[in-house]
């Protein structure tokens, strides 16, 4: 390999996106190495090996650049001056030609010419949001065309959810979250569940706790899964994320409790639905397999009754059709995927990803591809089918949830990225990275960093003159926003940038990839207003400086999580009060990969990094508990500071601390030979009433939303995910103990709602 130069290297590194130095959470300056520079800058479709393809690559970009006359996709902002991006030779012939906007839906026309700001062309602000038409005449009959994408200042928010319910705008609201896999049905529906929650479930938990007075719960992701595989079940791992997890689609809502009995019984599965009910992890092969057999023994059935006339079937099949037609290529590719992926691994199980298929099926443009969707049209329409029925379930629950009187209703994750063996990646493969996956950079709570096996978007393609460009990521807002009432997007940081690795390297040998943030958010903000949904931004990890900023701007909620929420500059680093905590965020007692506030209290998130060899650098078991039990009386001390500024302002303190106090009193000065039991004995006898307590601080924070998970509200001390495990922990794979129309039921769970509740209402 030829010597290359690190300046020519750098250089064409920082113009593709790199990002080859930059600061870890302790400040620390630190530095790309130049293999993966190399690496990355291949995978973007720009070779750098040798001093040569350097040169070559530095060429085509700029041959991109200079032949760059207005993006096929633009962006910008109400009412302000929009920016065309332009190579400086065309900037000349641009400027002050004519151009004309059409406005969406035949909204009018208006017309303009080009104006000229240094190395740019503006347009004249447009007063409308919306998907426009811009033509720019350039003479001779010629014109160049493109879309205006022009969004509204800031994201549809919860007062504008509010105000469209006929409630005060400024009212705080309360939700939960919950894993929608670890739902329990109701009553007789349980034997039916095979083990698995499901959207109706959903519907079902959302309409407990707006009876409670919450108006949201927030749903772990909901992408769609590869159905042939069920031993993938991470939700942030999916297939893609334009269609929703099939596994989740409850049989009886959709055809009738009778009819799933009939097929349970047909089929034989009447001890794997029992054993899968009854245990308290799933079993994801058995549970998805077993739910599975069932539908599609429906949808049999449903053809059997569509052919022979039956009215209630023929009425279904044609919301169906409307689906499809809808859903159009991109849910036909998605089935097309499907089918191909079942059936090569029928042939052969060791194939898992679509890059061992036949050359001819790798490509969904393919004719290869058609002639096997014609041979194979059972198994084809049987997942549009699944897509259809998850719809439809889907926006069930949030009609649920809405007529029960939630103001936001679901909250949908949007992952932050997908598995690039997927159907996602193999209809996209233009659109998406190829040879990277997307991870994070080492930190304090993961010293090697993460790698999380996913691709995404390419900035490049994003970047693109052509007609495309950004479209992809649109179709994807679409998919996620189109039904529930808000979305949270999953490591909000990678719409500036994203920490990429090379195929089969170690987290740590990566780069930052820098994303177009500015249109990014414009286009969210788009589509949060045209979808009446909320936007949550998980803003946790290395934060860029001056992104939360950004993101507040525009409207984007960030996540205020109790265990994060310290004054860092402060010695001993305190708890934050509830009224310091940002206001332009959502308040949370925890999250799916951190512990729960009872395990948290009793030490068996400490208990599982010791066992699993998780801890912080540099700190054993013993440390480690030493340093929690300093932290429980940090966030204790809080808890008495909030009480007091309470009764200041003449309410009635909503915080129980004093068993806290004693509990702590009695585990850190135990003595005996059976001190660490003593501990132990004090803090699960207190575990409720901490997560009570903690609860109602958290619930105390001025901000427009608070999210409680439902492990917090129910006092469990297992977390759903523990980061860094994959079989060693059961990440996944809990359940909820008990239905969920009943799960609220408990007296503890009732005081820790009402707790909840009157915290919020002592705000002044």
């Amino acid at each position: 390999m030829n010597h290359v130069p690190d300046n020519t290297l750098h250089a064409l590194a920082q113009q593709a996106g790199l990002q080859i130095e930059w600061n870890d959470t302790a400040g620390r300056a630190m530095h790309v190495s130049d293999d993966v520079l190399r690496t990355v800058l291949g995978c973007l479709g720009l070779p750098a090996a040798t001093a040569a393809e350097v040169a070559d690559s530095h060429a085509h970009l700029q041959a991109e650049a200079d032949d760059l006359t207005v993006p096929g996709l633009i962006t910008g902002v109400v009412g302000q001056p929009i920016v065309l991006e332009t190579a400086p030779r065309q900037l000349a012939v641009l400027a002050g030609q004519p151009y004309r906007v059409d406005y969406e839906n035949g909204g009018g026309t208006v017309e303009g010419t080009v104006g000229a700001d240094r190395a740019a062309l503006q347009l004249a602000p447009i007063p409308t949001a919306g998907y426009h038409r811009l033509r720019i005449d350039t003479g001779a009959g010629s014109s160049i065309d493109a879309t205006l994408a022009i969004a509204p200042p800031r994201c549809y928010a919860v007062a504008d959810a509010l105000t469209a319910r006929g409630r005060a705008p400024d009212a705080r609201l309360w939700g939960s979250s919950a894993q929608l896999y670890g739902l329990r049905a109701p009553g007789a529906l349980a034997s039916l569940s095979a083990g698995l929650g499901s959207y109706a479930n959903a519907g079902t938990l959302a309409r407990s706790l707006a009876q409670h007075g919450a108006d949201a719960l927030a749903l772990s992701p909901v992408h769609a899964m590869f159905s042939a595989d069920p031993h993938r079940y991470s939700p942030y791992s999916p297939s893609s994320r334009l269609f929703l997890n099939a596994m989740m689609i409850d049989p009886a809502a959709l055809f009738g409790e009778h009819a799933v009995r009939q097929a349970v019984a047909d089929y034989s599965l009447g001890d794997i639905h029992a054993r899968t009910e009854a245990a308290t992890l799933i079993d994801w092969p058995a549970s998805a397999t077993a739910r599975l057999t069932v539908l599609r023994a429906l949808h049999q059935q449903m053809q059997q009754q569509v052919a022979a006339g039956d009215a209630p079937a023929l009425r279904l099949h044609e919301d169906f059709q409307a689906f499809c037609t809808a859903r159009g290529q991109s849910l036909l590719d998605h089935a097309h995927c499907e089918a191909l992926d079942a059936h090569m691994r029928e042939h052969d199980p060791q194939i898992w990803h679509w890059k061992q298929w036949p050359a001819a099926y790798q490509s969904p443009s393919d004719p290869a591809v058609h002639t096997f969707a014609r041979d194979h049209a059972d198994a084809v329409r049987f997942h549009l089918f699944l897509q259809w029925a998850a719809a439809r379930q889907l926006a069930a629950a949030q009609r649920t949830a809405e007529d029960a009187g939630m103001a936001i209703g679901l909250i949908a994750d949007l992952a932050i990225g997908t598995d690039s063996a997927g159907s996602h990646v193999w209809s996209r493969q233009q659109d998406v990275l190829i040879g990277v996956t997307v991870g994070a950079p080492p930190d304090l709570f993961n010293t090697q960093g993460q790698n999380w096996g996913l691709t995404t978007f390419s900035p490049r393609a994003m970047r693109s003159q052509g007609r495309e460009g950004l479209r992809a990521f649109i179709e994807m807002l679409r998919a996620v926003m189109s039904t529930p009432g808000g979305v949270r997007i999953d490591h909000v940081l990678g719409l500036m940038r994203l920490w990429v690795i090379p195929d089969g390297a170690p987290a740590l040998d990566g780069v930052y990839l820098r994303y177009p943030l500015q249109d990014l958010l414009r286009l969210i903000a788009l589509e949060s207003w045209r979808n009446r949904c909320i936007v949550i931004g998980e803003d946790l990890g290395t934060v860029p400086g001056g992104l939360r900023g950004q993101l507040a701007e525009r409207g984007l909620l960030g996540m205020r999580i109790l265990w994060f929420e310290r004054e860092e500059e402060v010695p001993g680093q305190p708890f934050r009060p509830p009224q310091d905590w940002a206001r332009t965020s959502v308040a949370m007692t925890s999250t799916h990969d951190l512990s729960t506030l009872a395990g948290w209290w009793v030490g068996n998130d400490l208990r599982w990094q010791g066992k699993l060899g998780l801890l912080p650098a540099g700190m054993d078991e013993a440390q480690a508990h030493v340093q929690r039990m300093a932290d429980r009386h940090a966030l204790v001390e809080a808890f008495a500071h909030h009480n007091h500024a309470i009764e200041q302002s003449g309410n009635p303190p909503p915080l129980h601390i004093t068993a806290l106090k004693l509990a702590l009193e009695r585990a850190s000065t135990a003595d005996s030979v059976d001190a660490d039991v003593d501990a132990d004995i004090a803090l699960d006898a207190t575990a409720d009433d901490f997560t009570t307590a903690a609860t109602a601080y958290t619930a105390a924070a001025p901000l427009p939303l608070t999210i409680v998970p439902m492990e917090d509200l129910l006092g469990l001390v297992e977390q759903p995910n523990l980061p860094s495990t994959v079989h060693t922990h059961p990440n996944w794979r809990r359940r909820q103990p008990g239905p969920a129309d009943t799960v609220l039921d408990n007296p503890t769970v009732q005081t820790r709602l009402t707790a909840l509740v009157r915290a919020g209402n002592n705000i002044a």
